[in-house]
């Protein structure tokens, strides 16, 4: 019998966090899915490992790296479901997570695309609840991505698999935000995105992004112009989404210690629009302050 769904993950090196993310399928309450494992070249004996401990999933190797994007669409296009889930190597499902996907998708057959909430847990074991409230009233779902991208993780988002006829594959040519890229483009075209709001991801941090700030700014300052030039956002609302990336940004060059490109970013937030780049100022360290404290990770059920 084909399945239902079709889940996804790409890895390459990262054995023992794939086995953890694996198990996190195994444990779904929602049982009609095949399991589609993307080996990326990995030399850590991943490929050994699966065809002895996972025998049932389908396993697509690469001679050589071909990346992330890459990589997920040769697992879209083993796909047998009607509908794909996808998850990173280093992140874990609740129980609920692929029964609360397919619920949304059968109680609507408009949504094209759906993400759910999730915790993110460092290295050290801490769990954190993201905030991940709009900061104003965005005219259109399309402006909110652009200005604060409320996805952090392609582990939350389950997709039909017709949507990927309707808005393409994703682009391989971006190694860090073909993610962002697609959920634009989904929006840009009429798609939508629906909106789980049950915590059921763990999602593992700091992630690759964080360490690769520059080409992550790089590619999404990109993939914004080419959606501005499509005259889908008006002079004052591209002026804030401009800020408030700026402002993003800044804090992740902060944190990484990286002066002159904080110090650059913020003169970029100022420069496109002061007014809104203290509003956001403000609201994000307003939330900061009152942030939830780390905490154990309950499942919604």
């Amino acid at each position: 019998m084909r399945p239902r769904v079709s889940v996804i993950v790409a890895t390459r090196d990262r054995r023992q966090a794939l086995a953890r993310a694996l198990a996190s399928v195994d444990d779904q309450r929602y049982r009609s899915f095949e399991v589609i494992v993307i080996d990326d070249a990995s030399t850590d004996g991943t490929w050994e490992w699966l065809r002895t401990h996972r025998p049932r999933d389908h396993v697509v190797t690469t001679d050589r790296p071909l990346g992330a994007a890459a990589a997920r669409n040769r697992g879209v296009a083993w796909a047998r479901g009607d509908i794909v889930a996808f998850l990173d190597d280093d992140d874990t499902w609740g129980a609920g997570y692929l029964e609360a996907q397919v619920q949304q998708f059968d109680a609507d057959s408009g949504v094209d695309a759906s993400a759910t909430g999730h915790i993110e847990i460092d290295r050290g074991g801490q769990v954190w609840h993201p905030d991940v409230r709009a900061v104003f009233d965005y005219a259109s779902p399309l402006i909110r991505m652009l200005a604060e991208c409320p996805v952090h993780t392609l582990s939350v988002v389950a997709c039909r698999r017709a949507a990927f006829e309707r808005f393409g594959p994703f682009d391989e040519t971006l190694e860090v935000v073909h993610d962002l890229d697609w959920y634009l483009r989904l929006l840009a075209a009429g798609g939508r995105l629906a909106e789980i709001r049950a915590v059921l991801v763990r999602r593992a941090i700091p992630g690759g992004l964080v360490s690769r700030h520059r080409r992550w700014f790089s590619e999404e300052r990109a993939v914004h112009r080419r959606i501005f030039a499509q005259g889908l956002v008006g002079r004052a609302e591209r002026r804030r989404i401009e800020a408030s990336r700026a402002l993003f940004f800044a804090r992740i060059g902060l944190a990484k210690g990286d002066v002159g490109f904080c110090l650059a970013r913020l003169a970029e937030a100022v420069a496109a629009s002061p007014v809104d780049a203290m509003r956001i100022a403000v609201i994000r360290w307003r939330r900061w302050r009152g942030r939830r404290p780390p905490g154990a990770w309950v499942p919604a059920q």
